[in-house]
């Protein structure tokens, strides 16, 4: 009943954070952490209950990261369901045998950094790239999805030199999934291509570049985005040592620059533009960062600190949604804390305990 409780609240938060009206701020972003909730559930052997199949073949939808762990979750009642759906059918292809070769590559398949993989290079004249590069070409959608997955997977450059190959002539709703599969196995190697991305012609494009690039504590994004929210968030130079206290002054306006690394600026229904941006530039900030901002101080001891002018909420939140982003585990547990049996559904303690596990 209590995984089955914290599955139904971070759909729901899914939900809730999709759409035009999506909201986001001082409620923390719980969809950060369905991947980690996912994972944990397919390791101890968890089913998903039939009534939240829907919810969850929607998220994966909208989420190529989410498809594999959710329909490992919803078993074959799930790819029952989807084949009665066309906007499920991704789930058809997503569920065959893990195991399916892919022009010679194996979809379940680990990345071994020792492995010669020049064999799958696309640029390269062997007979596995040329299959590679034909199916990439002339394969249906859901396949040539599935071969970037399989690719990276096998070899991370590869696939992302591949998907160079045809980058600009794709539609913007296939840059997008292409893009986000790029979520697997990100690393800093991925940075020049997203910050390319960041100029896309289309708003999700960008949008989902800069959450990539803000989940990468190294790259420049996140950088730039320290260097903006230590100018908002700091200590109250006015207080004492001994009752130090945190001040913060939001935004007064959202530049272009700022829109370019991923702050957009109209806020949604019911919350100012301020708070809006606020939350969006600490939350794509470094969290080591705040360990200079403040001190020294430990994510405990920040996250002890009182915030003066009622911005506690709307600071912590973001901190959530940074911590989850980032897998840090020091401040995942800073800002979930020991949950007690009867604690609140935001802090979910599966999720807690796989984040900080890593």
């Amino acid at each position: 009943p209590a995984a089955r409780h914290r599955l139904a609240t971070l759909l729901a938060d899914r939900a809730a954070n999709s759409g035009a009206g999506a909201r986001r701020g001082a409620t923390p972003d719980l969809t950060e952490l369905i991947p980690e909730w996912l994972q944990t559930a397919n390791d101890l052997g968890y089913q998903a209950p039939p009534a939240l199949l829907p919810a969850l073949l929607d998220a994966a939808r909208a989420r190529t990261d989410l498809r594999r762990p959710a329909l490992r979750l919803g078993g074959t009642r799930a790819r029952w369901l989807a084949a009665r759906n066309p906007a499920w059918t991704y789930a058809l292809r997503e569920g065959a045998d893990p195991t399916t070769d892919l022009c010679g590559l194996t979809t379940g398949e680990a990345l071994d950094p020792t492995a010669n993989t020049d064999e799958f290079d696309p640029t390269a004249n062997t007979p596995a790239a040329q299959a590679i590069r034909t199916r990439w070409e002339e394969g249906l959608f859901a396949e040539r999805v599935a071969l970037l997955a399989a690719l990276r997977r096998r070899h991370a450059p590869a696939a992302l030199r591949l998907l160079a190959t045809t980058w600009r002539s794709e539609k913007a709703e296939d840059r997008l999934a292409f893009l986000d599969s790029l979520r697997d196995g990100l690393s800093m190697a991925d940075e020049p291509f997203l910050e390319q991305s960041l100029d896309d012609r289309s708003r999700n494009v960008r949008a989902t570049a800069a959450a990539l690039l803000s989940a990468l504590p190294a790259s420049g994004l996140a950088s730039r985005m320290g260097a903006r929210a230590k100018t908002h968030v700091s200590l109250d130079p006015t207080q004492p040592p001994a009752y130090p206290m945190i001040i913060v002054e939001a935004p007064h306006e959202c530049d272009g620059p700022m829109q370019r690394d991923g702050i957009a600026p109209k806020p949604p229904s019911g919350q100012g533009e301020r708070s809006w941006w606020l939350g969006q530039t600490v939350e794509a900030a470094p969290l080591r960062l705040w360990t200079e901002v403040f001190g020294g101080r430990t994510p405990e001891e920040i996250v002890a600190l009182p915030v003066a002018d009622d911005w506690r909420a709307d600071l912590h939140a973001a901190w959530s949604r940074a911590a989850a982003r980032q897998r840090d585990p020091d401040w995942a547990r800073a800002l979930l804390g020991t949950p007690g049996p009867d604690a609140a559904p935001t802090q979910d303690r599966l999720s807690q305990d796989r984040l900080t596990q890593n």
